[in-house]
């Protein structure tokens, strides 16, 4: 019986650094930018599950477009990380075959109405994302199309 072990690769590793990066610059953000009380509950209502590196790409691209919405320049550095970050993930998925549907959506206004509460939420959810995906990123070497069932990739 063979047995192996499974090492993360350069890619993986470099896109867990990246991960962190952001959520470290989030973590300063909150502490410069946002003076929240800490009665305020925010919830942890939003928990978007990571499926594949398909569904991770979707979500990230999806954070993106509204931490864009209203422009803030406090979060200039963590756009520009993630956007690289996500061009890490798009060369990983083009490599792998994996699908990319253009995720973007369009901003309501009542997202806009409230500059600093949507920043603060969506910085947040980014945060609780990026801290759950360098728990699974096993979950990156799974592709998912909506026309196709679940491919894995070796």
């Amino acid at each position: 019986v063979a047995v192996s072990i499974s090492r993360p690769t350069a890619t993986e590793e470099r896109i867990r650094i990246m991960a962190r990066t952001i959520i470290t610059r989030i973590k300063k953000i909150k502490d410069e930018h946002f003076q929240m009380s800490p009665e305020i509950d925010f919830g942890t209502d939003i928990d978007t599950p990571i499926d594949s590196l398909t569904s991770v790409f979707v979500h990230l691209s999806y954070l993106q477009l509204r931490l864009r919405v209203p422009p803030a320049l406090h979060l200039q550095q963590v756009q520009v990380d993630l956007e690289t970050l996500l061009r890490t993930l798009e060369g990983l998925a083009i490599s792998q075959g994996c699908p990319l549907p253009n995720p973007e959506t369009p901003v309501h206004k009542d997202e806009t109405a409230f500059p600093v509460t949507s920043n603060y939420l969506y910085l947040l959810e980014l945060q609780r994302y990026l801290e759950k995906l360098c728990l699974n990123m096993d979950k990156l070497k799974w592709c998912k199309d909506t026309d196709v069932a679940e491919t894995f990739i070796f």
